[in-house]
């Protein structure tokens, strides 16, 4: 299931999770003016649960604050991109090592099937939920609640790249391909296996969350420099 903050208020949650799902699938893009007053119109709301909101999703890096100028959708550098997958090949293959003897037979054969049945029809949310599952099932075993609590603190930056990344050609496609073999090598207990195929695998998402955003920056760049000569 996709990581949200839970416990939220009533109020505060609302908001949260509007702007949440907006940032995650780009419908607010990155350096995109995050107005109180509009929001809280929007919402039908007051602005103190906007302003908590917005600072929970500062802390989880999907909001950046200006002082004097007002909080923005973070912009993502090359550098958040590689640092954020340093720390998962990271922490999940340590993840990987401490729970590959212990994941049930039965929970690999299921997700496997759900990855069978996924085709080119098949809609997107439905893939990123089986890479979530697969992620979570590799975690869930681990027995290291700080491990979990790390990747937490990372896992809303995480699903904003996820949706990044499937914006390649053929991603989703090879993405279930990769699943489907680390899956398999899970099954047979081939820990070097199944460790180099998920360093892979998160490797790959990464090298396509890359290439998304150098042609999204390219594309922001011609934009605005179309609108600087409409305006000269």
């Amino acid at each position: 299931m996709i990581y949200k903050k839970k416990n939220l208020g009533c109020s505060i949650g609302r908001v949260y999770y509007y702007l949440f799902d907006a940032i995650i699938h780009n419908t607010l893009k990155p350096g995109d003016a995050l107005s109180e007053a509009e929001i809280a119109a929007t919402l039908k709301s007051s602005r103190t649960p906007v302003r908590e909101a917005m600072m929970i999703l500062e802390s989880e890096g999907l909001v950046t604050r200006y002082p004097s100028r007002g909080c923005f959708v973070a912009q993502i550098s090359e550098r958040d991109v590689k640092e954020i997958f340093e720390l998962r090949i990271l922490l999940e293959t340590c993840a990987l090592r401490r729970s590959y003897s212990l994941i049930d037979a039965e929970q690999l054969n299921d997700l496997e099937k759900t990855l069978l049945a996924l085709t080119p029809d098949t809609p997107v949310e439905e893939y990123f939920e089986s890479d979530r599952e697969l992620h979570t099932l590799l975690l869930s075993y681990c027995g290291n609640g700080r491990l979990i609590d790390f990747l937490g603190i990372l896992n809303a930056q995480i699903e904003r790249l996820r949706v990044i990344s499937a914006g390649r050609p053929n991603r989703l496609a090879e993405s279930r391909l990769e699943h489907l073999e680390l899956t398999r090598a899970l099954r047979l207990r081939d820990l070097p296996l199944a460790e180099r195929l998920l360093a892979d695998h998160i490797a790959h998402v990464r090298d396509s969350t890359l290439a998304v955003c150098k042609y999204m920056h390219s594309a922001q760049d011609v934009f605005v420099s179309y609108k600087y000569d409409r305006n000269a």
